[in-house]
């Protein structure tokens, strides 16, 4: 289940919701400009609120988007497409610096507005476009259920941001660290180098000094490839979009790591529907896969079975990576992306990070769910457009 579908199902939102919400359109429309004006109005008697405004230009754009949202509201389609495009209207508030309570009172007044419309003197529009009061009733349920998906999509962009906030301070400095030592850590290599040479030329025992410097030599290795992700996961993500197969880039994985999955036991089965050809970066693309391939065979150290279901009906392409695996605890799903958070005794924390600002690059977003001892499942969804 993705991240949309998830927020859905908690809330109850159903078809007959999307079909009654559809039939309010043409009730509440001629209102929209009211409920615009009333709207600004009450964002305007805060100095605060003021302070995020540019001038009347901006306003006005504000002003037509708003409208353009209200019409989403009662648009009847709430699929991937209209939760990405509900996401990116949240990341534009909190881009402009909107305070979360003038977003909660914002909504607030919106539902207000909106219910009011309904319900004045049991308007006999609604009345007749359902039937009865019953009807008129589950039409407002209705409303208040989707105005309660749209404030969750708003509180998640400003989760998002936090998120991000919190994944930038570490890799500031992790950088700043990686640029430090990078320069001793080379040093020290060179010297490691000369000193083997040196011992060579001196007809030591091999036996005595080998093992000594090949130990320190793979050390070095290993903080020098380190600082070099570090690096790169500093720097933006660039990705090239063209026309690519989903289903093609995963069988091609699967064969290049079949070896790897027969001999851990790992049974890997892929499964799509829809329309699976989408603009995207393929080796960036590959890189998560690969990254969520490595992770769900790790995570099955008796063996075990990964189900990729590709979904390309939705508006854009939903990846579901599910394994069999040992779960995890709640608390590490809001870590598991984090910057150098990792529960293996070898793993660096830093391809999960990768991987979300690849998707993110994308335009699109990944998530998981997991449960102690029920496997994990990664969803990836992915725009056709951004």
């Amino acid at each position: 289940m993705n991240l949309f579908d998830e927020i859905k199902s908690y809330i109850g939102f159903s078809e007959e919701d999307a079909d009654r919400l559809e039939r309010l359109l043409p009730i509440v429309e001629p209102y929209f400009e009211r409920i615009v004006n009333e709207f600004y109005a009450r964002l305007w008697d805060h100095p605060r609120a003021q302070g995020v405004f540019t001038g009347p230009e901006q306003v006005e754009r504000l002003r037509r988007s708003l409208r353009d949202w209200l019409c989403g509201v009662f648009g009847g389609r709430y699929d991937q497409d209209y939760f990405a495009r509900r996401q990116r209207i949240g990341r534009a508030h909190v881009d402009v610096g909107l305070l979360p309570q003038f977003m909660f009172g914002a909504m607030s007044l919106i539902r207000t507005q909106c219910t009011e419309i309904l319900l004045f003197e049991e308007n006999p529009k609604v009345v007749e476009t359902f039937g009865d009061k019953r009807g008129a009733s589950l039409a407002v349920t209705s409303l208040d259920r989707i105005l309660d998906i749209e404030l969750t999509i708003m509180v998640q962009s400003y989760w998002n941001a936090l998120m991000k906030q919190k994944l930038e301070i570490p890799a500031a400095l992790a950088t700043g660290l990686a640029h430090e030592v990078r320069n001793p850590l080379n040093a020290i290599g060179l010297q490691m180098t000369l000193l083997e040479r040196k011992l060579r030329a001196a007809d030591v025992d091999a036996s005595i000094y080998e093992p000594v410097l090949d130990a320190v030599q793979a050390e070095v290795r290993r903080i020098q490839g380190l600082n070099s992700e570090i690096l790169d996961f500093a720097k933006p993500v660039e990705v090239v979009l063209a026309p690519a197969n989903v289903v093609e880039i995963l069988e091609e994985i699967q064969r290049a790591h079949q070896l790897t999955l027969d001999a851990g036991g790992v049974c890997m089965e892929i499964t799509s529907r829809g329309e699976v050809v989408l603009p995207c970066d393929r080796d960036r693309l590959a890189q998560v896969f690969v990254n969520l391939l490595t992770n769900a065979v790790e995570a099955m150290t008796e063996g075990g079975e990964i189900t990729v279901d590709i979904d390309g009906s939705v508006g854009g392409v939903v990846v579901e990576f599910s394994d069999t695996g040992e779960g995890m605890p709640p608390a590490v799903k809001y870590q598991i992306f984090d910057l150098f958070h990792t529960t293996k005794a070898a793993g660096t924390g830093i391809g999960l990070a990768i991987a979300r600002k690849i998707v993110e690059a994308h335009g699109g977003s990944i998530d998981v769910m997991s449960r102690p001892g029920e496997g994990a499942t990664f969803t990836v969804y992915l725009p056709r457009s951004y």
